[in-house]
């Protein structure tokens, strides 16, 4: 299983069995999990300190786009986890990934670390928006450095990287891609300087 150590993930769940299954399989690849909680209230205390979010959309009644809101703002990546189909997402929310609760685990984990899965993640649209692209890299950093202020130098890094290097740049190819990339090629010849 992929090693999350230390990644403080929030999963906001009213099912009880649900919410014990997602922490046992994310608690089993090293991240710190916050909650579960069951609440929109519960789960506000945590959103400070999360650094990826699992959030079920209807939480006995109440709906979660308040938490979802807040991580975004901060820039933390999260995914809708819903038994519901017929409840509508805010236009300002729909870049995340929203899945069905049928869908395990293992579909979580690729909708929150699309890298680490290697496969494209349906995060966010592939378009030009550097700044929506942001979450997505943090976490990709983090995942290449294990290291939350590494991580951030070395998107700092890429994001200048990528500035120098704007005129080499495939024609057609999505931004996403690019930067990742870079990332990948930055954190092979200069990881090691950016730990410290």
């Amino acid at each position: 299983m992929r090693d999350l150590r230390g990644l403080r993930i929030l999963i906001v769940e009213d099912e009880w069995t649900i919410a014990g299954d997602l922490a046992r399989f994310f608690s089993n690849m090293g991240a710190i999990v916050l909650g579960p909680a069951a609440t929109v209230e519960q789960a506000s205390k945590h959103t400070e300190a999360a650094e990826a979010a699992i959030l079920d959309v209807n939480l006995n009644g109440s709906r979660v786009f308040p938490i979802a809101d807040e991580l975004m703002r901060r820039g933390v990546p999260f995914v809708f986890f819903s038994g519901d189909n017929h409840i509508a997402i805010p236009d300002h929310l729909r870049y995340a990934s929203n899945l069905r609760k049928s869908s395990g685990n293992q579909a979580v984990f690729n909708a929150l670390f699309p890298q680490a899965s290697g496969r494209p993640g349906p995060m966010l649209d592939t378009s030009d928006d550097v700044f929506a692209l942001l979450p997505k890299l943090r976490l990709a950093a983090r995942l290449l450095l294990g290291d939350v202020d590494a991580s951030d130098r070395l998107v700092e890094k890429t994001l200048e990287q990528a500035i120098r290097d704007v005129d080499r740049r495939q024609l057609g190819q999505s931004t996403e891609n690019w930067l990742n990339g870079i990332m990948r090629e930055v954190a092979k010849t200069r990881g090691a300087k950016l730990m410290h």
